[in-house]
């Protein structure tokens, strides 16, 4: 039998011991064979509201509209705590009942304006505040909820004023100090949102929302190392904070601070082992400093938690390839081209490590089309042209080698490329002066030259080409 009521002036602890004894009797079935009266009901649900228990909430809002059906604010109610958990449709038409109910209840119109706002039906929304605002001009959530408005529309200056207003408003100066840095920021004014992230720090030196938005401000304005400072700051007041580890990593790979950057994405993860983004971010920071080993093990985590990440197969191919793990790289390019088949780097890396293994076909094959994809890759027409001059293809390799040096006359690889070329050709006199050319680019290309061309010309060929280059 269900036998005690619902205080409204109990402490907190009394109130929540009694709602914890009202969800068990609801569980038990109980409140269905004895229900509470609608006042008693109303109490609970105001109680949940205030305290943003909204599971709760919509429990006791359930009942109380099953026992009062023609109670408006029953139904307003119930609208509240579906707002409360995201349910948008169904609080629209929970306000629409309370609306038949009471249509010219102020704060109904205002909420079920809000839920059209959060639904994208921005203009009935905004015609439904403007409403309330007529018989209720100073009503606070009408007029915040009109600035989102404003600020989905970038009516930046409307909202901006509007925000300004809202801030003289005890009630809810955080939050309208928070939109109004916000617009601004939208507005292109970066120094003012900035001040109004610090006048929210002035305020609470510990809010790490302030500080990772007030970091990410200032990496849009292009200061990396203020950035950092305030990544730093938010991740400390709150070590769970993984997008703050995750920009704090992006931060100091910006300004090349690599290790530190791995370091953020570590505590990110630790923070978030669930976070397929900051395993990614990191495998690029560990692959960048050459540690390929530890890369692939970054990106494997990454696909454990995204299998379908094309980037993440790619990347992690790249670190087989440095690694000399050809077979590896061309199955994970494989993989990679299955999800997006028009990415001419994967079909350029695919082919590198294809042409590695000496499976030239394959390689031509996916040269070719990395530049259908790409035309204008000069260093992928540059290999295909390589790759056919070791399958015999003489006359097509030089055309496009050709073609390469029109775009870039003193690119020194392909100089070299051609020297070699026509090297194979036996016409190592023509080769002579392309050999000068890329030396002159590129002097490296002199030791490339005295350890490996020999290869290409053979030993009296070489003899040949170190007298005609004295």
């Amino acid at each position: 039998m269900f036998d005690f009521d619902w205080d409204d002036d109990a402490d907190t602890r009394d109130l929540d011991e009694t709602l914890r004894r009202f969800r068990e009797s609801h569980r038990n079935g109980e409140l269905k064979a004895s229900p509470p009266s609608p006042e008693t009901l109303e109490s609970i649900v105001n109680y949940c509201i205030e305290t943003q228990k909204f599971d709760d909430a919509l429990i006791f809002a359930h009942l109380w509209k099953e026992s009062a059906p023609y109670s408006s604010d029953a139904w307003h109610k119930y609208g509240i705590a579906l707002s409360g958990l995201g349910q948008w449709p169904e609080a629209l038409a929970a306000y629409d009942k309370a609306q038949e109910l009471d249509p010219i209840d102020t704060d109904l119109l205002v909420n079920k304006g809000i839920a059209l706002e959060q639904s994208g039906q921005l203009e009935e929304a905004y015609r439904l505040i403007e409403n309330a605002l007529r018989s209720s001009p100073d009503h606070t959530e009408a007029l915040f909820s009109k600035a989102m408005i404003l600020q989905r529309w970038q009516r930046h200056d409307e909202a901006i004023r509007l925000f300004q207003y809202l801030t003289r408003n005890a009630t809810v100066e955080r939050e309208a100090r928070y939109e109004l840095a916000f617009t601004l920021e939208q507005a292109g004014r970066l120094a003012e949102s900035e001040a109004e992230y610090q006048r929210i720090l002035d305020v609470d030196p510990f809010d790490a929302n302030a500080w990772f938005n007030r970091g990410v401000l200032a990496s849009t304005m292009g200061a990396h190392r203020r950035s950092i400072r305030c990544y730093d700051m938010a991740s400390a007041i709150q070590p769970t904070f993984t997008s703050a580890w995750f920009n704090l990593g992006n931060a100091y790979a910006t300004i090349g601070k690599l290790d530190l950057a791995a370091d953020a994405f570590r505590q990110g993860i630790a923070a978030d082992n669930a976070d397929a983004g900051i395993h990614y971010n990191l495998a690029t920071v560990l692959e960048e400093r050459g540690l390929f080993d530890q890369a692939a093990e970054a990106y494997t985590a990454t696909l454990e938690l995204d299998p379908d990440n094309a980037l993440a197969l790619y990347g992690r191919g790249t670190c087989y390839d440095a690694q000399e793990l050809f077979v590896q790289a061309v199955a994970d390019y494989d993989a990679a081209l299955e999800v997006d088949p028009t990415n001419a780097d994967v079909w350029y890396a695919r082919a590198d490590a294809l042409y590695n293994l000496r499976r030239l076909e394959g390689a031509l094959e996916s040269y070719r089309i990395a530049l259908e994809i790409e035309p204008n890759d000069i260093e992928c027409r540059l290999d295909l042209a390589l790759a056919l001059a070791e399958i015999g293809e003489i006359r097509n390799s030089l055309g496009m080698i050709t073609s390469c040096l029109e775009q870039r006359p003193d690119w020194a690889d392909a100089l070299y490329a051609m020297a070699k070329v026509l090297g194979l050709a036996r016409e190592l006199n023509a080769a002579v002066p392309y050999l000068r050319r890329a030396f002159a680019a590129d002097p490296s290309k002199r030791f490339e030259f005295d350890m490996g061309f020999e290869a290409v010309v053979g030993k009296h060929g070489m003899d040949y080409l170190q007298r005609a280059l004295l």
